[in-house]
């Protein structure tokens, strides 16, 4: 039997269960815990040990499927390079292929499972299974018929509904739930200690039913997608223009990037027919200095002649506001839009805070008015999919987290310009 190294010193006994589980499984983790690298070594062991066989990775985007690929084809070229095929048949950014005839694939599904349509498959793994949409489990589970395969779904607590959820008592899948205290319990100091001291913080930040669902793989019927998948399917029916109507309002959201590091979103959108908003460009700023971040609006602006730049610039943000404020072409049109003041009246004579949950209710307002077409986009489905909310049973606020935020916040920024400065958001609801 071929086997690859294991990058721990040594492993967890869920990760030993895991490894050696065959079937159908559900792995429900909390945040941190190693499943991506558990199920890295099962997918290679299961490639090198099995004959001929074809595995897909599936995601809502390639950026999810890529990352568990990518670690599975670094254990075989640590541990058996000898294995994997070269010259014409190396492998490939979503493609991979065994001396014994086995394979590996990676695809996102897009909205409806048609981007992994077409195979026929021994197994099939569903990388953050709970961002996937619901209309793209029908279409994929189909290329199992003909050979019996297998799905092994991983992914973190999510709704209490669905198809995710209805394979927990589903008795043809083994459910591993994984929580992150009590793998923190078992780790060596100084990381015990330090994991156990971040989960009391998140502990507090989060509340109950969010922690739970993050940290202790509970789902909880009190967190709702602020975007429903039909509503989300509903909106993105867009492709990108080909020409730029420079004649039409257009305005700009900005959801900077971090020190270079981080990953940020520029969303412009054509708001020439305030009841007929069109997303006309999206663009993820990977790894951006504030001056680089700077320099792609400047240079947008030059093709669009923005109306407005909404810029957050709460942290590194401050940098890119404060060089837009600078250049002549972008001072009149930049506002920052991060807890600033919008007035409640409209002589201005009652104002208030500008709050992260006015930006999403208004652009949820938006898209179930039908007064907002966005871009068919994967990224942008996955970020709106992501959006979750409860209310914090202790400070009394609406809590609002997402695993993948830059594209909807850049969003949010953008699609703020449609509210009308004497219109009390408070009053509006999130249907539960």
């Amino acid at each position: 039997m071929l086997e690859t190294k294991w990058a721990y010193p040594q492993m967890d006994e869920w990760q030993k269960e895991v490894l050696e589980y065959q079937g159908n499984l559900v792995l429900m983790c909390g945040r941190q815990v190693g499943k991506s690298e558990i199920m890295a070594k099962k997918i290679a062991e299961y490639l090198l040990n099995n004959p001929k066989k074809k595995l897909m990775i599936i995601s809502g985007v390639e950026r999810q499927a890529s990352g568990l690929y990518n670690k599975v084809l670094g254990y075989l070229e640590q541990s058996q390079p000898r294995e994997l095929k070269r010259g014409k048949d190396k492998p490939l950014r979503t493609h991979l292929k065994l001396k014994n005839g086995s394979e590996l694939l990676t695809e996102p599904v897009g909205l409806d499972g048609s981007g992994a349509r077409q195979h026929t498959l021994h197994g099939v793994v569903f990388e953050e299974m709970q961002l996937i949409p619901e209309d793209a489990f029908g279409a994929i589970t189909p290329m199992l018929l003909t050979t019996g395969g297998f799905m092994w779904m991983l992914g973190t607590a999510w709704s209490t509904e669905g198809y995710v959820y209805e394979r927990l008592s589903d008795p043809d899948f083994k459910v591993f739930r994984i929580n992150s205290e009590e793998v923190a319990e078992l780790r060596p100091e100084p990381q015990r200690t330090i994991m156990l001291k971040h989960l009391e913080k998140e502990r507090e930040r989060l509340g109950e039913a969010m922690y739970g669902q993050e940290y202790l793989a509970i789902p909880s019927e009190k967190i709702r997608q602020i975007f429903s998948d039909a509503l989300i399917k509903k909106c993105q029916r867009l492709k990108r223009r080909e020409i730029i109507i420079k004649e039409h309002r257009h305005v700009c959201g900005v959801d900077p990037a971090g020190l270079g590091e981080d990953e940020g979103a520029i969303t412009i959108l054509d708001t020439e027919d305030k009841e007929k908003i069109i997303q006309t460009e999206f663009i993820i700023t990977n790894k951006l200095m504030t001056t680089q971040t700077t320099d792609k609006i400047i240079e947008l602006d030059k093709r669009y002649d923005f109306e407005k730049i909404y810029v957050d610039d709460g942290g590194v943000g401050f940098g890119v506001f404060s060089e837009l404020l600078r250049d002549d072409s972008t001072r009149g049109k930049t506002e920052a839009l991060n807890n600033s003041q919008r007035s409640l009246t409209r002589d201005e004579s009652r104002k208030t805070k500008i709050l992260k949950e006015d930006l999403y209710i208004n652009l949820l307002r938006l898209m179930e008015r039908g007064k907002i077409k966005l871009l068919d986009d994967a990224e942008i489905r996955e970020s709106l999919k992501s959006c979750k909310f409860e209310y914090h049973e202790t400070t009394k606020k609406m809590l609002i987290t997402s695993n993948y935020n830059h594209p909807v916040e850049s969003l949010i920024r953008s699609a703020w310009d449609a509210e009308s400065k004497d219109l009390n958001l408070k009053i509006y609801s999130i249907k539960v």
